[in-house]
Formats: C-alpha cells, structure tokens, sequence
C-alpha cells in the first residue's frame, strides 16, 4: 500500500494530511496528467467540526485507481511506494488530483 499524503484539507476524511477513510478511489481513465485525474472519495467537510473516519487516520492506505495510463497503476491498484493527492482548496472532488500520476 503507498504512503499518502492528502493537502485536500477540506475534505471530511483528511486528519492532519492522513486519510481517515480506510481506502481511496483516484479516477481518470483518459488522464494523460495529474490534473485530469481525481480523489473520488473526496467528501467536503461542511459542518467545520469533528472528522468521518471509518477508521484510525493512516499514512498506509489502500488506493484503487483507474487512471490506466499512469505507470503505477497495475491491475486498477496503486502501486506507488508514495502518493500525494492534492486540493489544498478543494471543495468537491474535481478539484483533486493525484500528483504522483505519471503517465506510463
């Protein structure tokens, strides 16, 4: 599983640039850049108070991809040793991206 770090600060699940969710999805399945991709399960938190976790905020998560043009993406899985999805202002999930896509 990659070690991912999330400046998507908005987001319901993001507990100090962990993800709380237990898993990620990042679409993109016609990315040729980051910026054509996204963290799906981004959530914006609307009410400023305590966070959703599923579980305990993890620097390890699971990440299913569909951007199969990125080199890290093997079988719909992320297989980078790091991950960083941006959005520090995001406020739905088209304003995420995965920033370690690299096209294959």
């Amino acid at each position: 599983m990659p070690k991912l770090s999330c400046s998507a600060v908005k987001c319901i699940y993001n507990d100090n640039r962990f993800c709380g969710k237990g898993d990620i999805k990042v679409t993109g399945e016609h990315a040729q850049k980051a910026c054509e991709t996204c963290c799906s399960s981004f959530r914006e938190n609307t009410t400023g108070v305590a966070k959703n976790s599923v579980g305990d905020p993890s620097a390890e998560i699971y990440v299913d991809c569909s951007a199969c043009n990125c080199c890290y993406n093997e079988d719909m899985e992320c297989h980078a040793d790091e991950i960083d999805i941006c959005g520090n202002s995001a406020c739905k999930c088209e304003q995420t991206e995965c920033s370690t896509f690299e096209r294959a």
